[in-house]
């Protein structure tokens, strides 16, 4: 029972890192931004050009790796007036979503570090530590890729529902409910925006369990190679 409970932790952290790390990898790719814009046409939404919304969506995401204390982001107006670029309930909400991604990154470190520590761990007590990781790790990645390709196919069939679940989950209030119509952080990133970076994650989430899977194959048949051989 404890060398279970050992590998299913050992499993769990694995799969938290590689999953909060493909968020990380994602949400931060300012040239993903600049295409999604294209694509989405924004600069017709906002009345913004391509440079402005590229500077707002940097100050955004710095704002969000905790580079920015506030996000006070200010645009010149049709009159050329400055003005804040986002409303006071986009703000606020826009502090709960740095939290979200503060505690992640918190999560994927203590995750890894965890990681590390009992797989050094099982190295130092177990001589047959190599073939039991590699089959934790192929169960993890098999696992982890059965319910990412489940959510993927319930998010092709209803992502608004599954979206606002998970505003429902993880946050405690509604200033996620910004107007379309005057809350430029709304127009910035509408609801394709978020399938297609959701899409995304999955896809880099399935990528890196299937390298995980085949690595673990090729340790597991040069283990078994090995003890032929011996």
């Amino acid at each position: 029972m404890r060398n279970k409970t050992l590998f299913f932790l050992i499993g769990l952290f694995f799969s938290t890192t590689i999953l909060l790390t493909a968020i990380e990898v994602v949400t931060f790719n300012n040239n993903y931004y600049d295409r999604m814009f294209s694509k989405y046409e924004i600069t017709k939404v906002t009345g913004l050009e391509e440079g402005e919304l590229s500077l707002i969506i940097q100050d955004v995401l710095a704002y969000l790796k905790d580079n920015r204390e506030v996000l006070d982001t200010e645009i010149t107006d049709e009159e050329g007036l400055i003005r804040p670029a986002f409303g006071e309930r986009a703000i606020l909400h826009m502090i709960d979503v740095k939290r979200l991604f503060v505690r992640g990154r918190q999560i994927r470190t203590i995750s890894l570090v965890l990681f590390i520590s009992l797989v050094a761990y099982k190295m130092i007590k177990d001589k047959g530590w190599q073939k039991k990781l590699a089959y934790v790790l192929l169960i993890t990645s098999s696992t982890s890729l059965l319910l990412i390709l489940l959510l993927y196919i319930l998010m092709q069939m209803d992502f608004y529902k599954y979206f606002t679940y998970f505003h429902l989950i993880f946050f405690t209030n509604d200033l996620w409910i910004l107007d379309p119509n005057s809350e430029l952080l709304i127009q910035m990133l509408p609801e394709g925006l978020f399938f297609d970076t959701a899409i995304r994650i999955a896809l880099t989430y399935i990528a890196a369990n299937l390298l995980t899977g085949i690595f673990s194959l090729f340790l597991l048949k040069m283990r078994t190679n090995r003890t032929t051989l011996g």
